[in-house]
């Protein structure tokens, strides 16, 4: 293996780690968000919401890096790229590689599927509670509103509606 492929595959290494980091930070927002929505602290909710957004931000921009590293070393090793169109993965560029980048390729693509699968995990877990709060909050603000403005209390026939008698009955009569 050559200097050039040595270097690619040591920078791939160090940006996959790096990616390893990101998403182990992205992965305790998620566990921080469910405290947080649990609490119903907005000012809470909207710092995890922008510490989430930078790091899923940072997180394309190595994924961009590493995409690009990909690239340069399947041109190194002069694969058709026809070949890897449909899998350009880590576990394609594995059969490239020495031994100790073999395994540090293993570890980090082990590393970032098993995190992507926790978030993913975690993230429907609190998408449930968000539709449980959402559902009773609607609830609620029907409730309120049917105190607020009640159903019509007469019947088509001008009678009094004995099953629904919330809201008040007014007359004009002095």
């Amino acid at each position: 293996m050559n200097n050039e492929l040595n270097f690619l595959y040591d920078s791939l290494i160090s940006v996959l780690r790096n990616e390893v980091d990101i998403y182990s930070k992205i992965h305790n927002c998620f566990l921080d968000e469910r405290e947080i929505l649990s609490s119903s602290s907005v000012d809470e909710l909207h710092e995890s919401n922008s510490r989430k957004e930078t790091c899923i931000l940072k997180a394309r921009m190595i994924e961009e890096a590493r995409t690009k590293l990909i690239e340069r070393i399947i041109n190194v090793l002069n694969l058709d790229g026809k070949v890897l169109n449909k899998d350009r993965s880590l576990s394609a560029l594995l059969l490239y590689g020495n031994d100790s980048q073999k395994r540090d390729l293993e570890e980090c693509r082990s590393a970032l599927k098993s995190l992507l699968m926790d978030i993913h995990r975690l993230n429907d877990r609190n998408k449930t509670l968000l539709d449980s709060s959402l559902f009773y909050v609607r609830k609620s603000i029907t409730f309120l509103g049917q105190l607020i403005y009640p159903c019509a209390t007469y019947m088509s026939t001008g009678r009094l509606k004995a099953n629904n008698l919330n809201g008040k009955i007014l007359s004009r009569e002095g």
